[in-house]
């Protein structure tokens, strides 16, 4: 047979997709699955036109920028993300699905959020500027603009001194104190936003260090600075839509983690690895909530976001999150994120989840007291081979994480539920929610010292400055080893000049 008879026999053999398996390849699994339940369902649509180019995008973004400072970084790529998300492609995505009520134009992504019929998923889906629709989350009930419980008085803050101050074993170890003494440093002029589920700001210790909207009159039910969200005082809470973000009851995850980073003493025992660093407060952990609170941490002058939380089963929604998440470290954001507490419920490559999986995120192992991983600890790797648009770092061997560890606890002091006081002896609170934020803290400090240090540069200067233990270099247990704050600021340093 001749060659160019055999060369189409061969493409006959090749299955073409119908048109409306074309338009459900561009579909997660869960929202195709979603469509035949014939109801309506929230998706995330991902436009064509995004930053970075998937997967080796935030690589190249990395070395083309090595020399950029912070601050205009954060300008560049901000007006560049916002250029993107006015191309015109949301438009045609919000035309295709009929105006829906209640849908949301992102930026941080070139994304559009709504809750769409099966008939308009496949109109939208079938755009040449989509490339993907990813599956939501159902939204929390509205509570309403709602108030701040209470408005704290504005005070100026002095240098900041432990001494007469209880210092706990964690802080010692990690090499805050040093910090603290020889350079004076304790994360003045660094904000470090909490995205978690409620803090009790009006905590003795923490007050001093809430992070203020200085635009917003608080509790007068106006949007004073028109960011789209009323007496935002402190912070938000993206997934109820109000600006009340103190936790209430005895649950105070948000108040132990923000007392780890930033907790000054004022009770008599100093919590916090970055003792002057202020405390922007959010909530919203589902996919669209997250992209909310890092536009607007971003936008109101976040320097670190903790994410002390792990969610799993996303599928290829990993891939919105990753390519959120590079794209707001290529805007100055430092994410952080506590590598979870899953190594006797799941197997590797799953036990560390979303967001501390992702390659830029710094994912924070956890020490005890004797530097041994605790048996609840995650291990690593974690793959990506399988996440759509990305495909890298399949496993074996996968992506090392976790990057640096912390302290998970117990033993060390945390806030009390009160507006004062301490947990102390803390015999049972412990995870890698905890250690997160004593990476979140290191973070601080160095920021404090080199402002305008590349967000991505954190991460490659805590691996390298880590104290090594366990396995000889950077492993799936530890990472690269315990931070250590002092090193860590001497190469931040360094790094800048």
């Amino acid at each position: 047979m001749p060659r160019t008879l055999l060369v189409l026999a061969a493409l006959t053999l090749v299955p073409r997709l119908s048109a409306e398996e074309a338009v459900e390849e561009k579909m997660a699994p869960p929202v195709v699955a979603a469509l035949a339940q014939d109801r309506p369902v929230p998706v995330i649509v991902l436009c064509r036109s995004q930053l970075l180019a998937m997967p080796a995008g935030f690589d190249a973004f990395c070395r083309e920028n090595a020399g950029g400072k912070r601050s205009e970084l954060r300008r560049e790529v901000i007006a560049k993300l916002k250029a993107l998300a006015a191309n015109g492609e949301q438009e045609a995505v919000l035309k295709a699905a009929g105006a829906p009520d209640g849908a949301e134009r992102l930026w941080i992504v070139n994304a559009v959020v709504a809750t769409l019929s099966p008939a308009k998923i496949r109109n939208v889906a079938a755009l040449d500027a989509v490339r993907y629709v990813y599956a939501g989350t159902e939204r929390a009930p509205a509570a309403g603009p709602g108030r701040v419980s209470e408005v704290i008085a504005r005070g100026k803050r002095g240098p900041f001194s432990a001494e007469g101050l209880v210092v706990p074993w964690n802080l010692e170890k990690i090499g805050a104190v040093r910090v603290w003494k020889e350079r004076a440093l304790a994360g003045e002029g660094v904000v470090v936003a909490m995205l978690d589920a409620g803090t009790n700001y009006a905590h003795e210790d923490l007050r001093g260090n809430i992070w203020r909207n200085p635009r917003e009159t608080p509790n007068n039910g106006k949007d004073d600075d028109g960011n789209g969200y009323v007496d935002d005082l402190y912070g938000y809470d993206f997934e109820t839509g109000t600006c009340e973000v103190r936790a209430a009851g005895p649950q105070q995850h948000g108040t132990w983690t923000a007392g780890i980073v930033a907790g000054d003493g004022a009770g008599g025992t100093v919590t916090g690895v970055a003792p002057r660093a202020q405390l922007m407060l959010l909530k919203g952990m589902s996919t669209r909530g997250a992209a909310l609170a890092i536009q607007y941490a971003l936008e109101h002058g976040a320097d670190i976001l903790n994410m002390s939380f792990s969610i799993p089963g996303l599928g290829n929604g990993r891939g919105f999150w990753r390519l959120m998440s590079e794209q707001a470290v290529c805007a100055g954001l430092v994410l952080v994120s506590g590598c979870g507490n899953f190594q006797q419920q799941q197997p590797i490559p799953v036990q560390i989840r979303i967001p501390e999986g992702i390659p830029c995120v710094i994912g924070a192992g956890g020490l005890d007291q004797d530097l041994n991983v605790p048996k609840f600890c995650s291990l690593g790797p974690v793959e990506w081979a399988s996440v759509r648009f990305y495909g890298d770092h399949p496993h074996p061997p996968g992506l090392t994480k976790p990057d640096v560890c912390g302290f998970t606890g117990p033993g060390y002091p945390v806030l009390a539920a009160a507006d004062k006081g301490y947990i102390d002896p803390n015999t049972k609170i412990q995870g890698n929610s905890f250690s997160s934020p004593h990476i979140s803290g290191v973070a601080a400090l160095m920021l404090s010292a080199a402002p305008e240090l590349p967000a991505w540069r954190v991460r490659e200067i805590l691996e390298a400055t880590a104290a090594d233990v366990g396995e000889k270099g950077k492993d799936n247990r530890t990472g690269a080893g315990l931070a250590r704050a002092w090193e860590a600021v001497r190469g931040a340093e360094e790094a800048v000049k």
